[in-house]
């Protein structure tokens, strides 16, 4: 995880696990798969039914991280970054309205769900309870232990609704599935997007689709290369990915938009 402001404005920067909420390496650890599948894609609906084998290392985060620190640094940003057992879920919402918040994990969102009794299964049926990412203790909520602090790691969409964002410019949410939700008629897509936004943040970055790790780490340098640059976040995001599709060309033999296109962006 990652926050991150301008020198002047006497920043602060937080950094977690690859729940996209980091710019550095030095702390940053990894837990999601390389991207060639999503480990919450098997239809189940209950996060904590999932075995824990299935966070699984990005080596690619940190290099990610790192990459992004300098560039903000290079630039007099302050930044601070937390990873590892560090990257507490009580650490992200104590975080109050940096100008840059970058999470770099794992994504979720839970599409199929089982059918049983109506009372155990009532906050099943509630999309901000089933879209989110992981930080560091999920995977002791995920094995069915109980938490070893004040929260389980798992950051739910419903619980990032209620972050203080005001005055964060850009949200990253750098892992897979964060920018999916459910429609809900008159009331538009529920889930991280939505959540982040209405805690405050003016624009959020993210994925419709499991990301490959070496990819989005190339896409989010090149995106705050541009963005750093001057370039509005909307160009900066055309340009990134304009490039890494041309960088993929020449890597794979062929046009491959699973390896570029996946994030979008949404807010000014």
């Amino acid at each position: 995880m990652l926050c991150a402001e301008a020198e002047e404005n006497h920043p602060s920067l937080a950094v977690a696990e690859r729940h996209r909420r980091g710019l550095s390496r030095d702390r940053l650890r990894a837990a999601h798969p390389a991207g060639e599948e999503d480990v919450l894609g098997d239809g189940r609906s209950d996060l904590r039914s999932l075995p824990p084998s299935g966070v699984t290392p990005l080596p690619f985060t940190e290099a990610e991280l790192a990459a992004i620190r300098v560039r903000l640094e290079r630039r007099e940003w302050r930044v601070e970054v937390l990873s590892g057992a560090e990257a507490l879920e009580e650490t992200v919402k104590a975080v109050r309205g940096p100008r840059l918040l970058h999470l770099a994990t794992h994504g979720f969102f839970l599409v199929d769900q089982r059918r049983g009794d109506e009372e155990t299964q009532a906050g099943l049926e509630d999309p901000l309870l089933r879209s989110g990412v992981l930080l560091a203790g999920a995977s002791r909520t995920l094995a069915g232990a109980p938490p070893s602090g004040l929260e389980d790691g798992v950051l739910t969409a419903y619980e990032a609704a209620t972050l203080d964002l005001h005055g964060t410019e850009l949200v990253t949410l750098s892992a897979c599935e964060t920018g999916l939700g459910d429609i809900r008629n008159g009331e538009g897509v529920f889930g991280l997007r939505r959540s982040f936004q209405v805690a405050g943040a003016q624009a959020v970055l993210m994925s419709l689709w499991a990301v490959p790790d070496r990819e989005t780490q190339e896409l989010m340098a090149l995106f705050y290369d541009e963005w750093l640059a001057g370039h509005d976040k909307h160009d900066a995001l055309r340009r990134a990915q304009g490039a890494l599709r041309r960088m993929v060309q020449k890597r794979y033999g062929q046009d491959l938009p699973y390896y570029w296109g996946a994030f979008v962006l949404v807010g000014l």
